[in-house]
C-alpha cells in the first residue's frame, strides 16, 4: 500500500453563516489528541501561529501547559482542574485578538456603524440579493474604508 502524505487543505468559498464543528487532530507535549473547534477558530489558530512563529501543535502545547500551571499555582492538581484545552483554545483566540484591537482597526473595519455584523459570518446579504446571491466576505484583514466619522462619535477622537 502506498503511503499518503498530508491531506490537502480544500479551499472553497468564503461562507455565509457558522459552519459546524470540524475535529482535527493535534499533537500536546508529543501525545496526539483529538479537538474539535469551528472551521473559523482553526483558521485563526493557523494565523496567530504563523504570526508568531510556532505550529498550531506547539501553540496548544503551550496553551496546555499555560492553564496546567496556573491550575498548580492555584493549588489545583492539574487533572483536576475544570478546563478543557478546546475552551481554553477559544479563550485564548478571543484574548489575542482583543488585545491587538486598536481604535484605527475599529474605525477600517468600519465597526461603530450601527452593523456589527458587517464582514463577519453573520453578514446577510441586501434583501434585493437574498434570491441565492451570496454577499461577498472580507477576510484577511482587507478592510472596507468607511466614511468619514460623524462628530461626537466613538472615533471622533482619531481626527483630532
Amino acid at each position: 500500500m502506498a503511503k499518503r502524505g498530508p491531506k490537502k487543505k480544500r479551499v472553497d468559498a468564503p461562507q455565509t453563516g457558522v459552519e459546524p464543528l470540524r475535529s482535527q487532530n493535534i499533537m500536546i507535549g508529543g501525545h496526539r489528541t483529538s479537538m474539535r473547534l469551528e472551521p473559523s477558530m482553526w483558521d485563526a489558530l493557523e494565523d496567530i501561529g504563523r504570526r508568531e512563529g510556532l505550529t498550531v501543535n506547539r501553540l496548544c502545547t503551550q496553551i496546555k501547559e499555560r492553564i496546567e500551571e496556573q491550575a498548580r499555582r492555584r493549588g489545583i492538581n492539574p487533572e483536576d482542574a475544570d478546563v478543557t484545552l478546546t475552551s481554553a483554545v477559544r479563550v485564548f483566540i478571543a484574548s489575542y485578538y482583543r488585545r491587538a484591537c486598536t481604535e484605527d482597526g475599529h474605525q477600517r473595519a468600519g465597526h461603530g456603524g450601527s452593523d456589527p455584523f458587517v464582514g463577519t459570518p453573520f453578514d446577510l446579504p441586501p434583501s434585493d440579493e437574498a434570491e441565492g446571491i451570496q454577499a461577498a466576505v472580507a477576510v484577511g484583514g482587507n478592510f472596507p474604508s468607511p466614511g468619514p466619522v460623524p462628530a461626537g462619535s466613538a472615533h471622533s477622537h482619531l481626527d483630532a
